[in-house]
């Protein structure tokens, strides 16, 4: 079969349906690995090329996906909201802090997509334009994705704000992009290896990611994440990364082919058209049940994985305080481990059942997310190093001389005019910093009388530590810093674990962000691969862009839903509540996966594309 023919145009409909179903149902479809291998070798020259160009894509706009919108923004995103405003803000009697700020910002950028994607695959399906959508929202992403360098040039108040509206433009372009790439699956092979092709797809993408994230991590070790220079180059390489390895799709990945293609005349007209075609599978939503359960099961659970995802760098960030170099290495190790399991997972798929081994890992997830929730530092104690504010005796100055936590400066943590850190501010600014210029070194009577203030005065979000002289012991932590647990409605979660686990195991904060990222990896690539890999076998070939279109909605809508509901419940409780929310989603989904009756769905998507079949022939 060419790669640009779907099979619901073959010569016969018995081929159509041997295809669909073969002689095992379901697992003839996900095929052994003798099979796949023998389909693979059987494949000409273009269609491998083809089928190469469509992985290299994945390979390309991880550089958004990870990086970008993983990785770099979230941290970012949130510590420069943080700091520009004390640490938190109020808007309509909520308090927002930096991670709800960007799950606010994450779900605003995805409701363009939401909206657009089922009509513009509804013209898809009937116009050969698919390349062309996919190279507007490719630019899109690229241009603002590069854009985002300027971010940290800007003052304080600026900077997070233009930074917003480059990723709400950026996230755009790539979850678009996302959708009408996903399109081009069913077309790139037979349907037995949709899971394999499935799989690899997002196995190339995690190594592409996994190796540009390799190369920014080298450089922010060498130079230094906090460095401007630094934060502008990670954006632009990501922007020319994913433009250059984009190009092997739009030059060897040929448009699908549409029989009888339509012509319109107008803009309007293919709208309105795509709007029609639209209703009218609305209506026909009682034939596709099966569909309709997988659809619904996909909501819900994909609602909690994608914020949980989207959020992890920002949580870790706003409520944990884990250094931006951690959230590299993690997110990095995280996806490291997904590259081996998604291939994994997608030989499992053939063996034991796609449902089975998606709901596994599903499983897996929300026990993941649950430890998550209790995730917490470790109490400072003596523990020096990890104090805010640290101040060492001087023996030759006869002074205590200042050191902060991650060497970001008084600057780095402290806002200048931020409602949030008003208090800290007046009671300690005059002693870090005069004019605009840091205090390295402090007298023993001004330490004496930032010793004996900092006990009285802990309305704030930092920690002071004294180390040698006769300070030496003093130490005092604000009301709002994270590891003061207290106040929540589950709080008693993360102090059990605290005190019951992490404690007397000696795993800090860090090493319990090692393991979630370690674990998450393990689940994520093959709940994403195998959830694409199951819908292509339930829709009709012939209504594939559309239904791809539907599942870019369902995708989208939960990407608006998950981290708004997120926001408001961590704006209006916490941020661990806020987390906790995204778990029942999940966990409702998999109830959804149970009762999907795969083969029936097959046997549906077959009858539609035979009547389509059927209606160009007369």
């Amino acid at each position: 079969m060419s790669q640009g023919t779907p099979d619901y145009v073959d010569d016969t409909k018995d081929q159509v349906y041997s295809q669909r179903v073969m002689a095992g149902g379901f697992g003839g479809l996900l095929a052994n690995s003798e099979t796949v291998d023998r389909l693979l070798d059987e494949m000409d020259e273009a269609d491998r090329k083809s089928l190469q160009g469509w992985y290299w894509f994945d390979w390309a706009n991880q550089a958004f996906a990870l990086t970008v919108i993983t990785v770099v923004v979230p941290t970012l995103l949130s510590n420069m909201f943080n700091l520009a405003n004390g640490g938190s803000a109020d808007y309509g009697g909520m308090t927002f802090t930096g991670d709800s700020f960007y799950a606010v910002v994450l779900g605003i950028s995805s409701v363009f997509v939401a909206i657009v994607s089922p009509v513009l695959g509804a013209i898809a399906d009937r116009m050969p334009i698919k390349k062309k959508i996919l190279k507007v929202y490719t630019v899109v992403g690229i241009l603002f994705t590069g854009l985002m360098g300027l971010a940290p040039y800007m003052d304080e108040d600026s900077s997070y704000k233009f930074l917003a509206i480059c990723l709400i433009m950026g996230n755009i372009g790539f979850a678009g992009g996302h959708a009408i790439y996903s399109a081009f699956l069913p077309y790139l092979g037979e349907k037995r290896l949709m899971d394999h092709i499935s799989s690899w797809g997002y196995a190339y993408g995690f190594l592409g990611g996994c190796i540009l994230l390799t190369f920014h991590l080298a450089v922010g070790l060498r130079f230094g994440f906090e460095n401007p220079d630094v934060q502008c180059f990670v954006f632009v390489t990501s922007a020319l990364w994913w433009l250059g390895f984009s190009i092997p799709m739009f030059l060897n990945t040929p448009e699908p082919e549409i029989p009888n293609p339509t012509e319109y005349s107008t803009t309007l007209e293919a709208v309105a058209d795509g709007l029609r075609e639209i209703k009218n599978t609305f209506m026909e939503i009682r034939r596709y049940k099966v569909l309709s359960l997988f659809m619904c099961g996909y909501l819900l659970f994909y609602d909690g994985v994608n914020a949980i995802g989207g959020l992890a760098a920002a949580y870790a960030d706003s409520v944990l305080r884990i250094d931006f170099t951690m959230n590299f290495v993690l997110l990095l190790s995280a996806n490291i481990v997904a590259i081996p399991m998604t291939i994994i997972g997608g030989r499992l798929a053939g063996k034991y059942g796609n449902k089975n081994i998606l709901g596994g890992s599903l499983v897996i997830f929300c026990v993941i997310s649950v430890l998550g929730v209790g995730f917490a530092p470790l109490e400072l104690n003596t523990d020096h190093e990890r104090y805010d504010f640290q101040y060492d005796w001087d023996e030759d100055e006869g002074a205590y001389e200042l050191s902060t936590l991650y060497d970001r400066g008084v600057d780095g943590w402290v806002s200048e005019s931020g409602e949030g850190d008003e208090d800290f501010r007046r009671a300690f600014l005059s002693f870090l910093k005069n004019g605009d210029s840091e205090i390295g070194l402090l007298n023993l009577e001004d330490a004496s009388l930032l010793s004996s203030n900092m006990m009285n005065e802990t309305n704030h979000r930092f920690s002071f530590s004294f180390r040698g002289g006769v300070l030496d012991g003093s130490v005092s932590v604000g009301d709002e810093h994270p590891t003061i647990i207290e106040g929540g409605p589950i709080d008693w979660w993360p102090n059990f674990l605290r005190d019951y686990v992490w404690e007397p195991a000696g795993l800090g904060i860090n090493l319990q962000w090692i393991i979630l990222g370690m674990s998450f990896g393990m689940v994520m690539g093959v709940a994403g691969s195998l959830s694409r890999s199951l819908f292509s076998v339930l829709i009709p070939t012939s209504k594939t862009t559309e239904f791809f279109g539907f599942f870019a909605f369902i995708g989208k809508a939960v990407s608006v839903l998950g981290p708004i509901v997120y926001a408001i419940v961590a704006a209006s409780m916490d941020s661990r509540m806020g987390l906790l929310s995204v778990v029942v989603p999940i966990l409702m989904g998999m109830c959804f996966f149970f009762v999907v009756d795969v083969e029936e769905g097959i046997r549906v998507a077959n009858e539609v594309d035979e009547e389509s079949m059927g209606a160009m022939v007369e």
